[in-house]
C-alpha cells in the first residue's frame, strides 16, 4: 500500500458519493418494492441554446413559463383544503414559523426564506425497502424534511439538504406520482406525492429552484480552504471539522462521511509509507472508530480522499519526540506500517491520545468495589 492511497487491503467500495450534510432516519411505514425505483427514466429542461443572447432570452422566457405553469397548478388545488392535524397549507406554513420542531439544528429557520411549496409525502432513501411519512418543505435553496407526530402533533427536524447541484428524475411507478432526488452529497431519495397534481407541483418547482441555487452557487465553493489550511488555529481546526460534512470530497469511497460520527481531532501531517521513503502532505481525520486521511490540493480549493483505516484494527506507537521530530508509526493487519510526521507537539500529543484509544483501556480496569466493614455486635 503506498502513502498516496491509505486503504485497507480489500476492494475498494462500489459508491463514491457522499451522503448528505443532515442524516435523515428513514423509518418504515408501508412496504415498498425496490424494483419501482429500477429506471432510467429522467425529467429532463429543454436544452441549451447556443448563443449568448438567445440563450439570455430564451431562459427568461423559460422561467416565466415555469413561474406561470406554478401558480396555474397551484391555484387549482383547494387552498383549504385540510393537509394534516386538520391544518390548510398556509396554517402549516404558519405553524412551522411560530412553533418549535423537535431537534432542530442549526440556523434559525426563519433565516432559509419564505417557504415555496409544502406538503405531505411518502419518502424513502436508495437502500430502504420501506415508505415512511414525511412533510417536506421547499424554501428558495434547501429542502427541509420533517417527521410527524401525529400524537404529540408536532414535527421532528430530519434533514436540509441544499437544492445546489441537485438532480431530479421521475420514477416510474404505478401511480405515476414518484420521484427522484439525487446529489453528490447526498443519499438519493425516493419520494411518492399523493395525488398527480402535487407529483407536478413538487417537480416543477424543485427543478425551477435547483437552476436558481446552482446559479447563486460560488464557482470555487471549497475556496475557504484555503484560509483554512494549513489548520494551526484552533478556529481553523472547528471550522474545518464543520466544512467536511458540507463540501464534496472528490473520490470519496464507502459510506458517507456524516455516517462516521463526530470529528474528534484533525491536523495536518506528513504520511510515508515503509515501502516509499518520500512524505506526503495529509490531512488525518479521527473519526470514533476509523482514521480517514484527505489529501488538498496545490490550490487550497479541493480535498480528495486518500483512504480510511479502522482504528481497532491498528496501533499507534511513538517513533521519535526529539530534536523537533515528532513522529509516531502506525501498524496494523490491514496496513503497512505508516510513519506520520506532526508539526506541532499539540498535534502529535492528540493524535496519538486518540490513536491509542485511552477510553478503550480505561473501560478495561475493573473498579474493585470498597471492603465491607462488619457491623459491631450488638451483644455485649
Amino acid at each position: 500500500m503506498g502513502c498516496c492511497s491509505i486503504s485497507a487491503r480489500r476492494a475498494a467500495s462500489a459508491g463514491t458519493c457522499q451522503d448528505e450534510m443532515e442524516l435523515l432516519e428513514i423509518g418504515g411505514s408501508r412496504k415498498w418494492s425496490i424494483s419501482e425505483a429500477q429506471s432510467e427514466g429522467s425529467l429532463h429542461l429543454r436544452d441549451p441554446v447556443t448563443t449568448t443572447e438567445t440563450a439570455t432570452e430564451t431562459g427568461g422566457n423559460l422561467r416565466l413559463a415555469e413561474e406561470e405553469d406554478f401558480q396555474r397548478r397551484t391555484s387549482e388545488l383547494n387552498p383549504q383544503a385540510e393537509v394534516l392535524w386538520g391544518r390548510t397549507r398556509e396554517e402549516l406554513r404558519n405553524f412551522l414559523f411560530t412553533q418549535p420542531i423537535t431537534g432542530w439544528e442549526g440556523r434559525s429557520i426563519h433565516s432559509l426564506g419564505e417557504i415555496v411549496w409544502s406538503s405531505l409525502v411518502l419518502m424513502r432513501s436508495c437502500h430502504m425497502e420501506e415508505m415512511s411519512e414525511r412533510y417536506i418543505v421547499l424554501f428558495p435553496f434547501q429542502l427541509l424534511i420533517l417527521s410527524v407526530d401525529h400524537v404529540k402533533k408536532a414535527f421532528v427536524y430530519q434533514g436540509l439538504l441544499p437544492l445546489a447541484g441537485m438532480n431530479v428524475r421521475d420514477v416510474p411507478s404505478d401511480t405515476g406520482c414518484m420521484f427522484e432526488m439525487t446529489g453528490p452529497m447526498i443519499e438519493s431519495r425516493i419520494i411518492s406525492c399523493l395525488s398527480p397534481a402535487e407529483f407536478h407541483i413538487w417537480v416543477l418547482s424543485i427543478q425551477q429552484h435547483i437552476k436558481m441555487a446552482n446559479a447563486h452557487s460560488p464557482a470555487h465553493p471549497s475556496n475557504i480552504i484555503s484560509f483554512l489550511v494549513p489548520c494551526d488555529e484552533q478556529w481553523k481546526k472547528r471550522k474545518l471539522m464543520k466544512h467536511l460534512f458540507y463540501t464534496t470530497i472528490l473520490k470519496w469511497e464507502g459510506k458517507p462521511i456524516q455516517h462516521l460520527g463526530r470529528i474528534h481531532y484533525l491536523a495536518m501531517v506528513q504520511v510515508a509509507c515503509a515501502s516509499m521513503g518520500e512524505f506526503k502532505e495529509r490531512l488525518l481525520v479521527l473519526f470514533p472508530e476509523d482514521l480517514v486521511f484527505l489529501s488538498v490540493d496545490r490550490e487550497r480549493t479541493g480535498i480528495a480522499y486518500e483512504g480510511k483505516l479502522p482504528l481497532a484494527g491498528i496501533q499507534a506507537k511513538e517513533k521519535s519526540a526529539v530534536l523537533g521530530r515528532l513522529e509516531f508509526e502506525i501498524t496494523g493487519s490491514l496496513t503497512e506500517p505508516i510513519l506520520v510526521a506532526c508539526s506541532t507537539a499539540e498535534d502529535y500529543e492528540k493524535c496519538l491520545f486518540y490513536l491509542q484509544k485511552p477510553e478503550q483501556i480505561l473501560g478495561t480496569v475493573t473498579v474493585q468495589p470498597p471492603p465491607m466493614v462488619p457491623k459491631k455486635s450488638l451483644q455485649r
